[in-house]
């Protein structure tokens, strides 16, 4: 791919996977242009004990997308079906197995918040309560604003916490109570329970203080209180416990050959392992924790891990998100949409992982894979077995025609950014004069394609209410939607809104 297309890609995509609500920091998981279908690295039959007809549909979809490999689970019926195909590691040309565990990302705050709600049915915690109640000291940049932060905000997005992540420590230093202290200079984008922004932070905290009314460890709670009551036996929360199963790897797509690369590191820093950065499971155990809520807390096998009340308080809205990008509400750890479906996304170092359960029909769908570039394969994926299984199909990406109007650029110009990523919102350069552009990058290294310097500006076309999408290179408006929000005095936007995420202007 020559050079000036490979950047307009990256680019692209950049954006795009910042307009996926809920995995990782929204600045990540920038990648090339997928490589051209790797049939070298997928396994020349099935594994055994997969489903014919799912493996089929994997087997295409992996060669179609050039993913290097994937994990799919459905339950329906009471019944788990699975499938897999492709490798866990180019390096090591493992093949992957229905067992294999994978990366869930921020899946794994629907478990953190399990535990959370675990704590509720048994009068430890009142979401309600200030959380300095029971974390006194925890402490942010403004002491009022984390004065009027409840328990509640924390698993909701409500918060109002700055707190994407933070960067690694070093091993001796990641910690899940070691990462507190960092939090302490965080400021906030919005005011607690004024607005909805996808905090990673406030995840975290949600997790410290599981640990910390129960006295153990997180890592423990999720095993003794979640995966060993479901029987959830290809299961890790610790990283060196995935060395008990085949485990995955991320990849991402080499821009100079188009060729699949492991990542250089498989975990976000594994103190942020409450909002995703350490669980690896097989698709099946992902559905099998699914089921459980679907059925008001008890799992396939009776065992019962959480209220009626609870799990049905999970899967009621609370929040929504603005922006035209945007349609989500949140439950608690859940996301919500249209037509009674629950979901979560995860990312990770070059994985993309889905989740999505439909509790009126009894169904859920899990599809993981190990490329950076797999949101294609998991979302096409999970509708189209979704709507096979349940007869209903899950709220497709937004996509808003654009529109011909003029734009005032300086009522979108400026600097936008939160604790760990940059936007450059300003008009396009040479030819392109008129037209509003962004560039964007971040503020330390999530991934390994992660841009440390501005990228190239990339133009934006208005598609109405001050939100601004971009063309393919077919010219075809993508589902990548930009939000502008709330404009003062002068008239200048004070948020941009992408994905579940608030983004403050600063200049």
């Amino acid at each position: 791919m020559p050079a000036r297309e490979r950047s307009t890609s990256t680019r692209r995509d950049f954006l795009k996977t910042a307009a996926v609500a809920a995995t990782v920091p929204s600045v990540v998981g920038v990648t090339s242009c997928a490589p051209d279908s790797p049939a070298r690295t997928r396994p020349a039959s099935a594994p055994p004990g997969t489903d014919p007809a799912l493996q089929a549909d994997l087997e295409e979809a992996l060669a179609r997308h050039g993913v290097v490999g994937a994990s799919a689970a459905i339950f329906a019926n009471g019944e788990i079906r699975t499938a897999a195909a492709g490798l866990v590691n180019v390096s090591s040309g493992v093949e992957m197995t229905p067992e294999t565990v994978m990366h869930i990302g921020s899946i794994t705050k629907i478990f953190n918040t399990t535990l959370l709600m675990q704590m509720v049915d048994e009068g430890l915690v009142d979401l309600g309560a200030p959380v300095s109640t029971y974390l006194p000291e925890v402490r942010l940049a403004d002491a009022d604003h984390l004065a009027r932060i409840t328990v509640g905000m924390l698993v909701n997005h409500t918060s109002g916490i700055d707190g994407e992540m933070v960067p690694e420590q070093g091993h001796d230093e990641e910690t899940i109570e070691k990462a507190i202290p960092r939090f302490a200079g965080m400021g906030k984008i919005h005011e607690p329970g004024a607005d909805t922004s996808y905090c990673n932070t406030a995840t975290v905290i949600a997790g410290y203080l599981c640990q910390r009314i129960r006295e153990r460890s997180w890592y423990d709670l999720v095993k003794e209180r979640i995966f060993q009551p479901l029987g959830m036996e290809h299961a890790a929360v610790l990283p060196e416990d995935a060395l008990l199963h085949r485990a995955s790897v991320g990849h991402f797509t080499d821009p100079e050959t188009g060729e699949p690369v492991r990542t250089s590191f498989a975990f976000l820093p594994i103190s942020f392992a409450p909002a995703g950065a350490t669980a690896m499971m097989s698709a099946s155990a992902l559905v099998t924790f699914a089921a459980a809520h679907m059925a008001d807390g008890t799992g396939p096998n009776g065992a019962t891990i959480l209220s009626p009340g609870s799990a049905r308080a999970m899967r009621t809205e609370t929040t929504r998100v603005r922006g035209e990008g945007a349609p989500i509400a949140f439950g608690l750890g859940w996301m919500l949409s249209e037509d009674g479906f629950v979901s979560h996304g995860g990312g990770g170092p070059g994985i993309l992982a889905n989740l999505t359960a439909h509790p009126e029909s009894n169904v859920a769908v899990a599809v993981l894979g190990n490329s950076s570039h797999s949101g294609g394969l998991t979302n096409e994926l999970s509708a189209k077995w979704m709507e096979e299984a349940a007869g209903v199909v899950p709220p497709a990406p937004l996509v808003r025609p654009i529109v011909d109007e003029e734009v005032d650029i300086a009522r979108y110009a400026g600097r936008y950014e939160n604790v760990a990523q940059i936007y450059e919102i300003a008009e396009m350069p040479g030819e392109m004069a008129g037209t509003l552009g962004v560039s964007l990058w971040a503020k330390f290294a999530f991934y390994d394609d992660t841009p440390m310097e501005p990228t190239l500006p990339i133009p934006l076309k208005p598609v109405g209410n001050d939100a601004f999408t971009f063309p393919d290179p077919e010219g075809n408006p993508t589902a990548a939607v930009m939000s502008f929000l709330d404009p003062g005095p002068d008239g200048r936007m004070t948020y941009i809104a992408q994905g579940a995420r608030m983004v403050p202007r600063v200049d």
